[in-house]
């Protein structure tokens, strides 16, 4: 079979399967790279069942790309081979004599409670400012944040709704105490006269707000603070999960929300600072003991 042939019906098999149509588009457009690839490997279009482990590896070395783009691509061919050996195509998986390369785990920057309390209090936009606030103090990413409708906001109820969250999957978080009178008087300041489906954050000149606005001047107050690393809408979200951690909350409450599959996930926005180190070898006593 023509890859391209295969390519859309595996799209639509995903669907059926429940992905995301952000999911589908990557993994076709990885798949459609490694056909052009192929075509050019061989000058001949690309015929699934004459794909070999030697034509996989050479795409993937090819593509000049960090290990987390290249471990993508290799996940969607993976797929996609599994794909054709289950609707009885092919009779192997080539994909799977590959290895994904090593990712080495960087460090997630996340500020302390107090410090993010500074860092908002100087943000000069009134409606970042309450973006920001409520990444603080709910963990929502960024296109959460933008998506987020008047009607998702309950305050009768103290939750936030996320209805289309990542893999589409919905869920709650509650409104806490100190985010409910921010959000109350932002609403009675710029929102009041919203409509239910109308974007909760959003400039009277835009009806929204951009991850890419956002993003500028969270880069500008960073700046104006003199940081020398950038504070990002995913800053808040890190800072979010690890402060709940240092408060001792357990991994699988933070998980449910943040919205992760599995606390593995989560467990990457622990953090130890020197200081926690610290602590944890004061509890430490070796002292003889007397006969």
């Amino acid at each position: 079979m023509l890859g391209e042939e295969t390519i859309t019906e595996f799209g639509a098999h995903l669907l059926r399967q429940g992905r995301s149509k952000k999911t589908v588009i990557g993994y076709q457009s990885d798949l459609r790279g490694f056909a052009a690839f192929y075509a050019a490997r061989h000058n001949l279009p690309w015929v699934v069942e004459e794909t070999t482990v030697e034509d996989l590896r050479a795409y993937l070395e090819a593509q000049p790309a960090q290990a987390p783009t290249v471990n993508r691509r290799l996940y969607a061919l993976r797929s996609f081979f599994k794909y054709l050996v289950r609707q009885g195509i092919l009779t192997s998986n080539p994909a799977e004599m590959l290895e994904a390369k090593r990712v080495v785990q960087k460090e997630r920057y996340a500020l302390p409670a107090d410090e993010i309390a500074r860092f908002i209090h100087h943000i000069p936009h009134p409606h970042v400012q309450a973006a920001a606030w409520t990444m603080a103090y709910t963990g929502l990413r960024i296109a959460e944040i933008i998506f987020l409708r008047m009607e998702d906001v309950d305050f009768e109820e103290g939750v936030i709704r996320v209805e289309h969250g990542k893999g589409d999957k919905p869920r709650e978080v509650p409104i806490c105490d100190a985010l409910r009178p921010i959000l109350s008087q932002y609403v009675e300041q710029y929102r009041m006269h919203a409509k239910p489906h109308e974007r909760f954050f959003a400039t009277p000149s835009t009806g929204g707000l951009s991850p890419t606005h956002i993003n500028r001047v969270l880069k500008q107050t960073s700046q104006a603070l003199g940081y020398r690393r950038y504070v990002t809408a995913h800053t808040f979200r890190h800072s979010f999960a690890s402060n709940l951690i240092r408060q001792g909350v357990h991994i699988t409450l933070v998980q449910k929300l943040l919205g992760h599959s599995s606390p593995t996930v989560t467990s990457v926005y622990t953090h130890a600072t020197r200081e926690d180190l610290q602590r944890a070898v004061q509890t430490l006593s070796f002292e003889e003991v007397q006969p």
